[in-house]
């Protein structure tokens, strides 16, 4: 009874022009606004989701965005790969990849943490930021196959047929060496997300400016910039960073 009165409540004011958002979903409600305009702005018709845990980009893709294309998700950690397969048996355009992205191809041991949500192939550091010392510390070490974007791309788009691509990154401090193996790919990206870190929680992991940087001699624009996480001083953590490809600008 309930659910019918909400979804009588929200067609009445979504017939006015208006949106009623708990609370607990504003942070997310400008992202996915502003994805929605760009993904059909630029019309993607498939979304590479690199690092994808168990699945909760394409959740946030089909329920927020509503964006209704073709999903390709890449993720290593196999307990995860064989949750992503179960699911994706219930959505015909989402496609699941068991293996990371990187610089090249190689095999590679990641951690994985007793969150894991943050498992990575960097070491934890938390020293900047306390509230994830008892969250992000290995609990297991697992041997992966990495491929690069390059070598991969070509064949699922001959595959599954798509010409736009969005490329979603949120690999926990390897998402530059994504894009290191993805020199020849980025011509048909017509736009992508990464995750930036201001506060680092993993050694080495290359700083926001770092991130900013390199995409900008890449040929990619900020549309826009999006809090992850803060520590409990509301210090920023990490963002999610949309960039368009100058190229899709200009075509």
């Amino acid at each position: 009874m309930l659910k019918i009165v909400k979804d009588s409540v929200l067609k009445v004011s979504r017939s006015f022009g208006y949106d009623i958002v708990p609370l607990r979903e504003m942070r997310e409600r400008d992202f996915a606004l502003h994805l929605r305009e760009l993904l059909t702005r630029l019309n993607i018709d498939c979304v590479l989701d690199v690092g994808a845990n168990v699945g909760q980009y394409r959740d946030f893709l089909r329920d927020r965005v509503f964006y209704e294309g073709t999903i390709v998700s890449f993720e290593p950690v196999a307990r995860h790969v064989e949750l992503l397969q179960a699911r994706a048996r219930d959505d015909a355009a989402w496609h699941i990849e068991g293996y990371a992205l990187g610089a090249r191809d190689e095999q590679m041991a990641i951690n994985v943490m007793v969150s894991d949500q943050f498992s990575s192939f960097l070491e934890p550091d938390n020293r900047q930021v306390q509230e994830f010392s008892e969250l992000n510390v290995p609990c297991a070490k697992e041997a992966v196959t990495v491929r690069t974007l390059d070598v991969v791309l070509p064949v699922l788009q001959e595959r599954l047929g798509f010409e736009r691509p969005y490329l979603k990154l949120d690999t926990q401090g390897f998402d530059i060496e994504v894009l290191r193996g993805a020199g020849d790919s980025l011509q048909s990206v017509r736009a992508l997300q990464t995750e930036a870190s201001v506060l680092g929680i993993y050694k080495g992991m290359p700083g926001y400016m770092d991130t900013l940087r390199h995409l900008d001699g890449l040929g990619f624009d900020i549309t826009g910039m999006y809090a992850v996480s803060r520590d409990t001083a509301l210090r920023l953590v990490e963002f999610d960073c949309v960039m368009i490809n100058r190229r899709a600008v200009a075509s």
